[in-house]
């Protein structure tokens, strides 16, 4: 697995009814539908007092069927869908909510295009990458994925691996490229990323292609500020709180949906859900950041590093 390819869910707090603009957004990822529905459809199970085990005799399934459909890695058939609403008592507005959700959930998202390529863990990611509305990373060595050029994902690419085939690269980097479809749109995601210096001065695919990407982040950290901040942590800084190694933190529009954290590393993948670790995750990015240069520095520093890549 290339460098930036890219329990039980923790529980949200209940919330009032998700709002059409809201639902618009989670409809960019099948993945994330089907959280929120399982999501949902677990809380509601707990307010009125079931266990998983209960709620399946009652409705007429086996336990581990609830599980999966509230973990949201389980498709729901409507005629299932309508047998819960009546168990649950839920209200009709909600239960057309629901269906909703359901209906978007049984898509397929671009991703699987290229299933023979990744590992599930992977392609599950993509899918909430595509249905996140604020990703908040630290990458010391290399740009994040979503901020890359073409040909430095394909340097990457070619470059981090050697369990790469080479007639695998192309179909790679076209992946790299249509996740980066979320910073347009009506609904484009926020980014904020922590860089180490190393990842602005690492010459991945050699000084010009560096010095393009370079000059990438910096239009756009400009023309799009309050869409995607950059901010730099530099080598003079020393040990820091995220020392060791690079991670995401991904939010969602719903505030029904916890943060989640994805991390890669050389020989592992692995989506984190459990709110304690995730919460270190957050508070890690945010000290971090704040050793990191102001906005502005970070990018005078960019400038300085684009123009000693001759």
């Amino acid at each position: 697995m290339n460098v930036l390819e890219g329990g039980g869910m923790a529980t949200a707090p209940s919330g009032p009814s998700t709002s059409r603009e809201t639902l618009s957004q989670l409809a960019s990822s099948p993945v994330v539908q089907a959280w929120e529905l399982g999501m949902r459809l677990r809380q509601r199970r707990e307010e009125i007092g079931y266990t998983a085990a209960a709620a399946g005799r009652a409705i007429g399934i086996i336990q581990a069927y609830v599980s999966g459909v509230e973990a949201g890695r389980v498709k729901l058939p409507a005629r299932r869908l309508e047998q819960i609403v009546k168990t649950y008592e839920l209200e009709p507005d909600e239960a057309a909510e629901l269906e909703e959700l359901r209906l978007g959930a049984t898509r397929r998202g671009w991703w699987h295009e290229y299933a023979q390529l990744f590992p599930a863990e992977f392609l599950r990611f993509l899918g909430y990458e595509a249905g996140a509305d604020h990703i908040r990373s630290f990458h010391p060595e290399a740009i994040h994925g979503l901020l890359q050029t073409e040909e430095y994902a394909r340097a990457v690419i070619r470059g981090g691996t050697t369990t790469i085939r080479l007639t695998e690269v192309d179909r790679r980097v076209a992946v790299r490229l249509a996740r980066q479809a979320r910073l347009g749109g009506d609904n484009p995601i926020k980014v904020s990323t922590v860089l180490g210096e190393g990842a602005l001065r690492q010459q991945v695919g050699g000084p010009a292609v560096m010095r393009d990407q370079l000059g990438h982040l910096l239009r756009l950290a400009s023309d799009q500020p309050e869409q995607v901040e950059i901010r730099v942590l530099p080598f003079s800084v020393g040990a820091h709180p995220a020392f060791g190694g690079p991670f995401e933190i991904l939010s969602f529009p719903s505030p029904r949906l916890p943060d989640l954290v994805w991390q890669e590393i050389l020989t592992s993948i692995d989506i984190i859900d459990q709110s304690i670790r995730v919460t270190d995750y957050v508070v890690t990015f945010a000290e971090t950041r704040e050793l990191a240069l102001s906005s502005e520095d970070s990018l005078d520093l960019i400038r300085r590093i684009a123009k000693e890549m001759t």
